[in-house]
């Protein structure tokens, strides 16, 4: 007598069909995985990413993910009502509730953003080095901007006292100070991954398409400039370029004291070059753009070999021995000339990015 299986085969195959999607899934992952892997091997040292400056930049992007997704959520609740209302205002704990939402982003791809990560690492560089140059000039230097925030000169002052005031809210609070373009970017990729969660718990998906696209809306609008550290550097640079003789003096004092972000806005304004191009040159290990950038500030042989003892001994990295080698032809570049080969900087952001470009393809 035989038994029919076929019904049973059918059962089977439903029932199996959800492993074998993640199995092939697996395997998939694995490939791509395996390539990472292989790419990193033949990565120099130097092109590598350093433990430190990942985990810091993850850490950063957790940090400024749950403060927007903290900020949506209670604006989004005022729209909501009282059916989703408690729901999206109950957040889970701090670190879970961050790592959902960045994990959720990073794997859908859109946390691969060139300007985002850059601005990111750019940032945790900075900060590192920050307090490297903190660490080692705190004991001999002089309190140079807390001298300057007890100026009679009352624009000074208040510059001073609000770079010191903003400093010290970054330094405790690790979240990014992202330009507009870019956070309001990541609000709304933050509101999408929201939107998804909130959606389930739903009656209507609308109303939690409404709610987080004002919520969105009204945090872009009340991004308030005069908080941002970036907005305090430009401030008291503006103020202390009164007095342009004092730009190398300035330019020590200020990595004496740890504040590199004074330092790159100082130069960068003394240049009119885009801030961000000057941090590229400070952090760049090697130097030689940075050094050309000194020059055409017209800063001397003694003051440039003084800025570059203080970054080598804050960042063991860079090459002192090189720079003390270099320091006579650098010494002897006429300041006009340094500003031409910096000419690129000078750009307005879009046209740079669109010359590198094609200056890139042509190389390859």
């Amino acid at each position: 007598m035989s038994v029919d299986h076929s019904g049973a085969s059918e059962v089977n195959k439903s029932d199996s069909a959800p492993l074998f999607a993640r199995a092939a899934a697996a395997a998939s992952r694995a490939e791509v995985r395996l390539a990472g892997v292989i790419d990193d091997y033949f990565r120099s040292e130097e092109d590598r990413l350093d433990d430190r400056t990942r985990t810091a930049t993850a850490a950063m992007l957790r940090a400024t993910v749950q403060t927007i997704a903290q900020d949506l959520s209670a604006r989004a609740s005022d729209h909501l009502g009282d059916h989703l209302g408690r729901f999206c205002t109950t957040t889970p704990p701090r670190d879970v509730g961050a790592a959902a939402l960045v994990h959720r982003l990073r794997e859908s791809g859109l946390l691969r953003d060139r300007a985002l990560m850059a601005e990111l690492f750019a940032q945790v560089r900075q900060d590192h080095l920050s307090a490297a140059l903190l660490a080692r000039g705190a004991a001999g230097a002089t309190p140079w901007l807390h001298d300057l925030a007890g100026s009679p000169d009352r624009a000074l002052a208040g510059a001073a006292r609000a770079y010191l005031d903003a400093e010290s809210l970054r330094r405790s609070g690790r979240v990014a100070d992202l330009p507009d373009m870019l956070r309001e970017r990541l609000i709304w990729w933050v509101a999408a991954a929201l939107r998804e969660r909130w959606a389930v718990a739903a009656p209507s998906r609308t109303a939690v398409d409404r709610a987080i696209t004002k919520a969105a809306q009204r945090s872009m609008s009340a991004q308030n400039d005069q908080d941002r550290f970036d907005v305090a550097a430009d401030r008291l640079a503006a103020a202390l370029r009164r007095a342009p003789a004092a730009l190398p003096d300035h330019l020590i004092r200020a990595l004496e004291e740890g504040h590199l972000l004074l330092f790159i806005t100082l130069l960068s304004q003394a240049l009119a070059l885009d801030d961000r191009e000057v941090r590229a040159l400070v952090l760049d290990v090697h130097g030689e753009g940075l050094w050309l950038a000194l020059r055409a500030a017209d800063l001397d042989r003694v003051a440039i070999a003084r800025i570059g003892l203080l970054l080598a001994d804050a960042d063991p990295r860079r090459d002192i021995e090189t720079l003390a080698d270099m320091l006579d032809a650098i010494a002897q570049v006429a300041p006009d000339e340094a500003m031409d080969s910096l000419a690129l900087l000078a750009l307005p952001a879009e046209f740079r990015s669109a010359v590198r470009a094609l200056d890139n393809a042509v190389m390859r």
